[in-house]
């Protein structure tokens, strides 16, 4: 769910993914799908985009029309300043609206799981030691296709050292309970 370039599709190739762009809020009436009317509902880099008020709705409508799952993914709280200093350096829009409805804590996110009766498991994401120059950089890249390049270097040779504490995100698989 949400998606300006539907980019998390080529991570998937074989399945059938289905962007959506409009906001998921209290005043749209949330997502007007029907119930269970996907296998697995996700959300990566999107919650911190949501104001904080609006948050519960959107992870009880993400879980509703999810049969199977629902992923969230979403930068932590304990990460807002090292997010601070890149903004400062960058001017990043991203990182701005970050800012203004802040980041979510895990506290907050999983309580909010356990109310819905999700069972649900984190994963850490993208070490915060990587995380700010990889941004720096990537933010000093115009190009596409150069930034696209970095991004592969960058999976093929760190990922697997990425994904332990302190992170810059988590990720969330929440089943139905």
């Amino acid at each position: 769910m949400g998606s300006l370039d539907n980019a998390f599709a080529l991570f998937l190739p074989r399945h059938r993914l289905k962007p959506w762009n409009d906001p998921v809020l209290s005043s749209t009436g949330g997502l007007l799908l029907p119930d269970k009317a996907v296998d697995v509902a996700v959300a990566l880099d999107v919650l911190e985009h949501v104001p904080s008020p609006e948050r519960p709705l959107f992870i009880t409508e993400l879980a509703r029309v999810s049969s199977l799952a629902s992923i969230f993914a979403f930068p932590i709280a304990s990460a807002a300043p090292v997010e601070e200093f890149v903004l400062r350096l960058t001017g990043s829009k991203w990182l701005s609206e970050h800012k203004q409805h802040g980041l979510p804590s895990p506290g907050e996110i999983e309580a909010i799981f356990k109310r819905l009766g999700l069972t649900f498991s984190r994963y850490p994401n993208a070490s915060l030691a990587s995380w700010m120059p990889m941004m720096l950089l990537m933010h000093g890249v115009q190009e596409k296709d150069l930034q696209a390049e970095i991004s592969i270097f960058f999976n093929r040779n760190f990922y697997s050292s990425e994904n332990r504490e302190p992170v810059y995100r988590y990720i969330y698989l929440c089943r139905p309970g």
